[in-house]
């Protein structure tokens, strides 16, 4: 069977519109050739899969042949490689395996449960910051003020409290980084590394100072002048994997920190920034929201994050409507299937996560944004809904997420409203994550 697709010509024709919005682009063809369809580009040869079978077939059913793409054919880093190096979100197979089983027990649910208590305490900061813009009146972003109480949980809870005082520089740094290898793994030609364009520039001092604050750390602990913590720093340090008896050098934790420095807190903050966007067009959701944490009560002090089940399904809601990782990729070194086609070797898939989360057949107006979706049981596709990825690569820190984000989202709803300074909806900009392009100027008013 002939896959649909777009011929050579109107492949290259489509290029501008995909620069200005891939998420655009990737939902008008999914609207005109379907759940699965073919683009040839030079010698790209892309699957674009928008179906929850075909996100069960890459990453659940043939995922040993399906592989992350963040090395060149001659082996040198490409994507996200060229800043977290060989870590558990960038490798496969034996090597991601045993990386995986060490950091697996700082994620623990009983143990990330025991962890909420320091969120609401780096959440009441961000409260007094929120505050205090209050008494200013003055516009504040909320991308930024998301970013950095995540940059602070993790922190916090993953690297103690030493580590809070270069939370914002690695965090920033990491960030930057992570922009630039974004779009380089999107361009048709890439020149050197080597040449010092400004770009090339930036990318290379933000790796600098990851490097410097990280090895710092590590070798302080090292020394034994650092905390001593069974946090995931000492974690990762201390381990060896019983299976394979190997443990991490301090380039292998390195790359580990950084990960988790990256993936720990960008997803987590945009996720919540969208929540804001959309519960500021949505006030009946937000008043139930709000009554829900009064009738929880959070504002005297006690956590109990079962009692917020509306909270946690409009957070819930927010992953779909606005998945941070909206899009993800593998690549195939041999011939395999996909669906119902033959796929050649170096072959592309293409998984449009954010048109899987708005998929007719799955989900009823899934245009529209309603958390009651998420309350109560469900019978839909189980991979209908997969912002944290499935499959044995399944995000490790799904639940920390989720805990996190229903809590913060708790706490800023019991306290403030928020009012947009800027004309929503606000576009979405794509790298790795999807975040409000130019982020989210607000002004914060107490309830």
């Amino acid at each position: 069977m002939t896959a649909p697709g777009p011929t050579l010509l109107s492949s290259i024709a489509g290029i501008p519109r995909f620069r200005r919005s891939e998420l655009a682009g990737f939902r008008q063809g999914w609207k005109r050739y379907g759940d699965l369809y073919h683009i040839t580009l030079g010698r790209r040869d892309l699957w674009v899969c928008s179906h929850p079978d075909l996100m069960q077939d890459v990453l659940v059913t043939n995922r040993k042949w399906w592989r992350r793409i963040e090395r060149m054919p001659d082996g040198t880093p490409f994507g996200l490689s060229l800043v977290l190096g060989d870590s558990v979100l960038t490798t496969d197979g034996a090597e991601w395996q045993w990386r995986r089983r060490l950091i697996n027990p700082v994620f623990h649910r009983q143990r990330v449960d025991a962890m909420a208590t320091t969120m609401v305490e780096s959440g009441r900061h961000m409260l007094d910051r929120l505050e205090f813009a209050a008494d200013q009146d003055k516009p504040v972003d909320l991308l930024l003020e998301m970013k950095r109480v995540t940059q602070d949980i993790i922190s916090q809870t993953m690297f103690s409290s030493d580590a809070a005082d270069d939370a914002d520089r690695i965090g920033a740094a990491v960030d930057d980084a992570i922009q630039y290898t974004a779009r380089r793994s999107r361009a048709y030609v890439n020149i050197p590394l080597s040449w010092p364009t400004p770009a090339a520039r930036r990318f290379a001092r933000a790796n600098e100072v990851i490097d410097e604050l990280i090895y710092r750390d590590i070798a302080e602990r090292r020394a034994g002048s650092g905390p001593d913590s069974d946090d995931l720093l000492g974690l990762l340090l201390d381990t060896v994997d019983e299976e394979s008896g190997r443990h991490l050098t301090d380039e292998q934790v390195r790359n580990e920190v950084a990960t988790v420095y990256g993936a720990g807190h960008e997803t987590t903050a945009n996720a919540l920034t969208w929540a804001w966007h959309e519960l500021m067009q949505h006030p009946s959701v937000l008043g139930r929201l709000q009554a829900e944490v009064a009738e929880s009560g959070l504002g005297d002090g006690v956590i109990d994050v079962e009692a917020l089940t509306f909270t946690r399904a409009v957070f819930e809601e927010t992953l779909r409507f606005r998945p941070p990782v909206p899009l993800n990729a593998r690549f195939t070194p041999v011939p395999t299937r996909l669906g119902d086609q033959e796929v050649a070797p170096g072959a592309v898939a293409i998984l449009v996560v954010n048109n899987v989360h708005r998929h007719p057949d799955f989900w009823e107006r899934p245009d529209e944004f309603d958390p009651d979706r998420f309350v109560g049981s469900s019978d839909r596709h189980r991979l209908a809904w997969l912002p944290f990825g499935a499959g044995p690569h399944l995000c490790v820190g799904n639940h920390f997420a989720t805990i996190e984000g229903t809590l913060l989202l708790a706490l800023m709803a019991n306290r403030f409203t928020f009012e947009p300074a800027v004309r929503l909806p606000r576009s979405a900009a794509v790298a790795v994550t999807m975040k409000p392009r130019g982020g989210l100027p607000v002004r914060v008013k107490r309830r």
